[in-house]
């Protein structure tokens, strides 16, 4: 689609024009003729079809019409430099990269190991933004994401990062009373369910063997995992977790795994982007990097 917009000497003649007051003074920061100043504007006026600037007899007084194009000609003008210059300074290499995230998966698996990929990257601004479901890329902004769940986004290509496996979590307090001896003595506590994960429970429960568990898709609720590991900490009940999520806790003992027994997914994280940006370098680099950070 071709874009309504004036050339970029018509726009720099005008920003020059309406900041200096002149058209000789303009084209002298130009380095170009007062003339040359003055036919650029004059077709940009025509353009418009509207007055940009008021001509008296020393000076060039700007318009209303001027003084709106002017607060936004010139934003768009020193955004169009920064980008040019960023460009030329990183060779090409960088960029900003906005990834959309699972919220805990951020903060305790990739946050952690980020300075390892901002060192190899210099030039790649990587913004981070919480995303829990698919979305339309084409509605966000967004140029890549980092789901949960299984490869089959629309209008999209994946990459594979790792698998998960969860286990039963609960409070030390609880270890230490004894109060979890066999699975079954879960249902004894309040079970603490992942709001988008509302089944957890119930595929533990069938994998240590109880199929027929009253009150497996009874308690709270809770959108994130950091929400969840604090309430069990909290002894506020018991939860089924990704181990990865919580293993700097289970390390220090702020929480503790009662059964060795581990929940397996059928889901996955994947690196999701769509087709268009399957070339962009800094998409590429960061690939490179999770695949890294993601072997076993």
């Amino acid at each position: 689609m071709r874009r309504k917009i004036p050339s970029t000497q018509a726009l720099l003649a005008f920003e020059a024009a309406a900041h200096r007051g002149s058209f000789t003074l303009a084209g002298q920061d130009l380095s170009v003729s007062q003339s040359a100043v003055s036919h650029q504007i004059l077709g940009l006026e025509q353009d418009l079809d509207v007055s940009l600037f008021l001509r008296l007899p020393r000076q060039l007084v700007l318009t209303d019409a001027g003084r709106s194009l002017l607060s936004r000609v010139s934003p768009a003008l020193d955004a169009l430099e920064a980008a040019m210059l960023d460009l030329a300074s990183s060779k090409g290499e960088g960029g900003t990269l906005e990834l959309g995230v699972v919220p805990t998966f951020a903060t305790k698996w990739l946050i952690p190991r980020m300075p390892t990929f901002l060192k190899a990257h210099p030039h790649v601004t990587l913004n981070l933004s919480t995303r829990l479901l698919p979305f339309d890329f084409s509605l966000t902004g967004l140029d890549a994401a980092i789901h949960y769940g299984r490869p089959d986004w629309p209008g999209t290509e994946s990459e594979y990062l790792m698998g998960e496996e969860s286990v039963v979590v609960c409070s030390p307090a609880l270890m230490k009373k004894r109060q979890l001896r066999r699975p079954a003595d879960v249902l004894k506590f309040t079970l603490i369910h992942q709001s988008t994960r509302p089944h957890a429970w119930r595929d533990w429960l069938q994998l240590a063997g109880i199929d027929d568990a009253q009150g497996a898709s009874t308690g709270p609720k809770y959108e994130l995992f950091s929400m969840i590991a604090q309430a069990v900490k909290a002894g506020l009940g018991v939860a089924v977790l990704p181990r990865f999520l919580v293993a700097d806790e289970i390390a220090d003992g702020t929480l503790a795994v009662p059964f060795d027994l581990s929940l397996s997914s059928d889901f996955a994280y994947y690196l999701v982007w769509p087709t268009q940006k399957a070339s962009w370098r800094p998409l590429l680099q960061l690939r490179e990097w999770l695949r890294e950070q993601a072997a076993p």
